[in-house]
């Protein structure tokens, strides 16, 4: 009996791994079984795929402010999302919340009060689920008061008329390149535009919600998109977006899109 006890031993030893064993492994006792099942769970494959798909969002920063908008934008260093929220609270500490695509990297907070600290926290989502969250702080900036100086040139704007406004103009010309729809989502559209000619103060995104009514969203001078949130979804829209020198439309460009369902 001890010879034949012997070799099984060794065959236990130096094949750990061989499937046939583990019948025979009962009858020699249990710690190569156990040690089998214990090292089993930690070599499965969801704790080892875990890391991998885990999701992180980069720093939050302030890319630009305005009296009435804050643009932010942030990285996601690892790992992906399938929307973002943004909350914060208005002027009269309401809180409100912004809801994001998920391929954006960047926001434009629009309806915000001048001079005013607001703080934004963005939280990356899974599903509706909230996986990780960066925040920051932004003052927007001061009312602009009307430009005085504007009434006193126009005495003599009478003589220049033909020579210092129209050869500055062509320099000082500003034009919108081709808007294009980045993202979709059902509650939202993101926008990209570009300035392949000169500069704007600022732009504005016109459109109908889906009762038709008309909105207006104001956005920095120095944006390149816009996420136009608390649209409806499978509604077509049209989005006029304007470049503006002050007040004052200089260029226009549009484009049609469609909300996810």
């Amino acid at each position: 009996n001890n010879i034949h006890h012997c070799p099984l031993s060794v065959v236990v030893v130096a094949d750990p791994e061989d499937l046939s064993p583990p019948s025979k492994d009962t009858a020699t006792g249990g710690p190569p079984d156990e040690d089998h099942e214990t090292a089993h769970p930690q070599a499965e494959a969801p704790p080892s795929e875990a890391p991998p798909a885990r999701a992180a969002l980069g720093e939050l920063r302030v890319s630009s402010v305005s009296p009435s908008s804050v643009q932010l934008h942030w990285s996601v260093p690892e790992g992906s999302f399938d929307s973002f929220l943004l909350q914060f609270r208005d002027a009269q500490g309401q809180p409100q919340a912004l809801p994001i695509d998920g391929g954006s990297r960047s926001v434009t907070v629009p309806g915000l009060s001048p001079s005013h600290r607001y703080r934004f926290h963005l939280y990356g989502l899974r599903g509706r689920k909230k996986i990780d969250h960066v925040s920051t702080e932004a003052v927007t900036a001061a009312e602009e008061p009307e430009e005085l100086p504007m009434p006193s040139e126009e005495p003599q704007h009478e003589k220049p008329q033909t020579e210092a406004p129209t050869s500055e103009a062509t320099p000082a010309r500003a034009v919108l390149a081709e808007l294009r729809v980045s993202s979709v989502s059902p509650s939202s559209v993101q926008l990209h535009w570009s300035v392949p000619e000169g500069s704007f103060d600022s732009f504005t995104l016109q459109y109908r919600d889906a009762q038709g009514q008309p909105q207006a969203l104001p956005i920095d001078g120095g944006s390149r998109s816009v996420t136009v949130p608390g649209l409806s979804p499978s509604h077509r829209y049209r989005f006029h977006l304007y470049g503006l020198r002050g007040r004052k439309k200089i260029d226009h460009v549009s484009i049609e899109a469609v909300t996810g369902e």
